[in-house]
C-alpha cells in the first residue's frame, strides 16, 4: 500500500486507486480541503483555445474588485509562486551571501520547505508565530494564513508587526492566503503594496477550480517587476482567463456559496465531535491530530474515503464532503473505525 512518503499532497486519486483495486464503492474525495461547490464553467471554447492568450486586463480588473486592491498579478497558480519566490528573492537581493534563515512554519503546506531548501536557502522553524528572535534574525519569513493544515489564524497585527521588524533589516514577509477567502478579516492584502510585504492567494479552492490553475501575488513594484520577468506573455491559458474573470465578478454566486461552505464547514465539525474527534482547522476543512493516523487513513481508504494523511503521519486532514450519501459514508466509516479500535483523542 502507499506509504505516507509517497504523497507530497492530496488530490492524488488516480495513484490512490491504483492501490486499492478491489474497492468498487465510487471513490470520495475530502484529501484537498478545495470547496466541493465548484463555480459553474461555461466558457466559449471556439473563442478560448482558437488563438493565443490576449493580454490580462479584464482578469486583472476583475481580480482587483474582488480583492480589493489594484497592485495584484495573475500567475498560473499560486504553487508557481512558492516554487519562485526564493529565486525572486536571490534576484531582488543586495547581499548574495545572506546566510541569515528563512523562517517557515514547523507544520505546513510543504512545498514552502521544497521550494526554499531547493535553492540553497538555510531554515528555521517555527510554531504559530516566529520569536521576535527568530524575526530580527531572518532574511526571509513565510506565514500560512491561516495555516495548512492547523487552521491557526494569525492577527492582522501581529503580521504588521512582524513585517516592520522583518523590514528593519531588509527581509521579507510572505503571507500565504490560499484558504482565507471565507475570513477576509485576516487578509492583508491591502498592506501588501509595502516594500518586502508579499501575499498570495488562490483561485481554485475558493472557486473549487484547481484544474485552471490560477492564482495573485500581490507585493510592490520591484518584486512584481522580478516576478513579470519570469512569466510570459501566455502563461495564464484563455479558458482560465475568461472563468476567473466571470467569477470574481459574481457576487451573487458567492454570497450563496459563502453560506454553503459556513452550513458544511459547521456540519463537519459537527459530525466530527459527534465521533469524539476534536478537530482544528478552517472553513475547508478540518484536522485530526491523532497516533492512530496512519491506520485511521488505511481504514478509510479500504472504504474508498480518501483523505490526506500528514507529511509526519501526526493526523489526517479531511475536506467537506457534498453529496448526501457522502456525509453518511464518512459517518459510518469513521464510526465503523471507532467500534474496533478506540481512538487517541489527544491534540497535539
Amino acid at each position: 500500500m502507499i506509504q505516507a512518503s509517497g504523497f507530497h499532497h492530496g488530490g492524488q486519486l488516480d495513484r490512490v486507486k491504483q492501490d486499492y483495486p478491489e474497492q468498487l464503492l465510487p471513490w470520495i474525495d475530502l484529501s484537498t480541503g478545495i470547496s466541493p461547490f465548484r463555480y459553474p464553467v461555461d466558457i466559449n471554447a471556439s473563442a478560448c483555445f482558437k488563438h493565443l492568450p490576449q493580454g490580462h486586463s479584464d482578469l486583472i480588473a476583475a481580480a482587483s474588485c474582488y480583492y480589493g486592491v489594484d497592485h495584484g498579478l495573475p500567475i498560473p497558480g499560486s504553487m508557481w509562486a512558492i516554487q519562485n519566490l526564493p529565486l525572486i528573492r536571490k534576484l531582488c537581493e543586495q547581499n548574495t551571501n545572506d546566510s541569515r534563515p528563512v523562517l517557515l512554519p514547523r507544520m505546513g503546506f510543504n512545498e514552502h520547505v521544497k521550494a526554499w531548501a531547493a535553492w540553497g536557502f538555510n531554515i528555521e522553524y517555527y510554531d504559530d508565530m516566529p520569536s521576535i528572535d527568530q524575526l530580527g534574525r531572518a532574511q526571509s519569513c513565510v506565514v500560512i494564513n491561516p495555516n495548512n493544515p492547523t487552521g491557526y489564524h494569525c492577527s492582522k497585527q501581529s503580521l504588521l508587526d512582524a513585517h516592520k521588524l522583518l523590514l528593519s533589516n531588509d527581509a521579507w514577509l510572505i503571507v500565504d492566503e490560499a484558504f482565507i477567502d471565507l475570513t477576509p478579516e485576516y487578509s492583508c492584502v491591502a498592506e501588501s503594496v509595502q516594500q518586502g510585504f508579499i501575499v498570495l492567494r488562490s483561485f481554485g479552492k475558493y472557486f473549487g477550480l484547481p484544474g485552471i490553475r490560477l492564482g495573485s501575488i500581490m507585493a510592490c513594484d520591484q518584486i512584481i517587476g522580478n516576478v513579470k520577468n519570469l512569466l510570459n506573455e501566455w502563461s495564464i491559458n484563455s479558458a482560465a482567463q475568461q472563468i476567473a474573470t466571470t467569477a470574481f465578478l459574481d457576487a451573487n454566486w458567492q454570497y450563496e456559496v459563502n453560506k454553503n461552505i459556513k452550513t458544511s464547514s459547521v456540519k463537519l465539525l459537527k459530525l466530527l465531535k459527534s465521533l469524539g474527534l476534536k478537530t482544528q482547522g478552517t472553513d475547508f476543512f478540518r484536522t485530526y491530530l491523532t497516533s492512530n493516523a496512519k491506520i485511521l487513513n488505511e481504514h478509510l481508504l479500504k472504504l474508498g474515503i480518501y483523505v490526506r494523511l500528514l507529511d509526519d503521519e501526526s493526523g489526517i486532514r479531511i475536506g467537506m464532503p457534498n453529496e448526501n450519501s457522502d456525509w453518511k459514508r464518512l459517518e459510518v466509516a469513521l464510526s465503523s473505525f471507532n467500534e474496533h479500535k478506540p481512538l487517541d483523542l489527544n491534540t497535539h
